[in-house]
Order: structure tokens, then C-alpha cells, then sequence
């Protein structure tokens, strides 16, 4: 007997329990077939502009990304093109009225930035600057007739470049392109030309140390302890203009370096 009513009880709990879900699954087979589809086309278009739009978000991101990414590349790009000149030489070459720093002064100079190894270069400036008619009258018998036949004497006549703006265009292209690197001043006899800088063109001049690479001095010990060599250097055609004398300055120069300046089993 108990465990009749025990079962009435269990099968009532049930009844009440399952009721309210069998009324609403009641209620969802008596909604018509069109408005089913309807109503699940609408969720699936709902679900599907979700999706597009996270999509959306993630590809704007990723796009941001690209960008910014390829921004950066660029950047790097240009200081790579501007400043990768390691342990850069800073080539200049001055054409004067003479040698003597206390009355001469500067008619031509040019410049040309190379890295350390001589295989990077970038040519520069090469500015003629003004001087008086005095000032050329004035010059010695060798500066005279060379610069005449150069055409210096009277493309120096025609400027209206002082030096002081000379100084301001070459000091500009020589930071652009030496980056924070510390550059050495090099060239044939450059320490002249090194005397004059400070004279007219201090603020150029200030950016170097004490040490030079003097390509002159170079030559001169090879004379001595490798006369074989030399000899074979490359001839120079004494043009004495500027940017013509750099360009034979770094050509001997990376002749030495070539053919000299290594191990003595790499020679034979």
C-alpha cells in the first residue's frame, strides 16, 4: 500500500515538473511552417552579420598592423640609404689661391662621404665660391696659370657663393649622411686643406678629431716598404680640380687597400 502511494506521488511530481516544457513545445509545433523559416533565416542572417563584422574588426586590425609595420619599414629604410656609412671618411678636397693660411683663401671645395671599407660612397656638394678680382690678381705664377686652365679663375668670378653658405650645404649633406657615426676627414694632404677649414669654415671643421687619413702619407711609406706595388698604382691626371682629385684620392687609396694592406700569404 505504501508503495502504491508512493509511485501516485513520484508520477504527480513529474507531471508538474514537465508540464510548462510540453506547453511551449505545444506552442512551437502550432507555429506555421513559413514563419519557422522566416524566423530561423533571420537568426542565421543575424549570426552571419556577426561573424562579418568580427571578421571586419579583426581584418582592420591586422590592416593596422600592416601599415604601421610598413611604416616602420620605411623608416628603417631611409636611415639605412642616409646613414649606414660605418666608420664613415668624410672625403674633401680645397682648390685656394695658395698655401699660405694666413692670406690665401678658398675658391672650390667638394666632398664625398665613403664607409671605412671604401665600398660605399656618396658624392656631394662641389661648390665654387666668389672672390674678389684682388684677391685672384694676387695669387702665385703656379695658381695662376693652373686654375686659368682649369676654368676655375673664372667660374670664381661668376659665383656669388660665399663661404660661409658653401660651408652650411657641405656641413648639412655630411650629418645627413653620417648618422651619429664620428667621421674622419680624409684626402691627399688633407691636413691643408684641414688648416683652411678652421680658418673659414670652423663649424665644418669642428665636427672632426685631430686624426686625419692622409692619403699622401699613405703613398709615402709604400714608397719605401713596397715600391714594387707603387709603382703599379693608379696614374692621376692632375686635373686639380675639387671633386676630380677626391674621386683619384679614394681610387688610390683603394689601391693600397687591395693590394697592400693584407696578410702577406694572400700577396705572394
Amino acid at each position: 500500500m505504501e508503495g502504491c502511494i508512493f509511485v501516485q506521488l513520484l508520477c504527480s511530481a513529474i507531471s508538474h515538473v514537465c508540464e510548462p516544457y510540453a506547453s511551449w513545445l505545444n506552442n512551437r509545433q502550432n507555429i506555421p511552417c513559413g514563419l519557422k523559416k522566416v524566423q530561423t533565416a533571420v537568426a542565421s542572417k543575424d549570426e552571419n552579420a556577426t561573424i562579418r563584422s568580427d571578421k571586419g574588426k579583426k581584418k582592420g586590425k591586422l590592416s593596422e598592423i600592416d601599415n604601421s609595420l610598413e611604416s616602420d619599414k620605411v623608416k628603417q629604410g631611409n636611415l639605412t640609404a642616409l646613414g649606414d656609412y660605418k666608420m664613415p671618411l668624410v672625403w674633401i678636397d680645397l682648390e685656394m689661391t695658395g698655401l699660405d693660411i694666413t692670406n690665401d683663401r678658398i675658391l672650390e671645395i667638394a666632398c664625398v662621404v665613403t664607409d671605412g671599407k671604401l665600398i660605399k660612397s656618396v658624392e656631394g656638394p662641389n661648390l665654387v665660391i666668389h672672390q674678389s678680382k684682388e684677391c685672384l690678381d694676387s695669387m702665385g705664377e703656379w695658381c695662376r696659370s693652373h686654375h686659368a686652365a682649369s676654368g676655375l679663375t673664372k667660374r670664381v668670378l661668376q659665383s656669388t657663393l660665399s663661404e660661409h653658405d658653401a660651408e652650411k650645404q657641405v656641413l648639412d649633406f655630411v650629418k645627413k649622411h653620417i648618422g651619429s657615426h664620428t667621421p674622419q676627414l680624409a684626402g691627399n694632404s688633407v691636413y691643408v686643406d684641414f688648416l683652411f677649414l678652421k680658418k673659414y669654415m670652423p663649424h665644418f671643421a669642428a665636427i672632426f678629431s685631430h686624426v686625419v687619413v692622409d692619403v699622401s702619407s699613405v703613398m709615402a711609406l709604400c714608397v719605401r716598404w713596397f715600391p714594387r706595388e707603387k709603382k703599379r698604382a693608379p696614374l692621376k691626371e692632375q686635373k686639380h680640380r675639387a671633386m676630380d682629385d677626391i674621386k683619384e684620392s679614394i681610387k688610390e687609396l683603394k689601391y693600397y687597400k687591395d693590394n697592400i694592406f693584407k696578410s702577406p700569404k694572400s700577396r705572394r
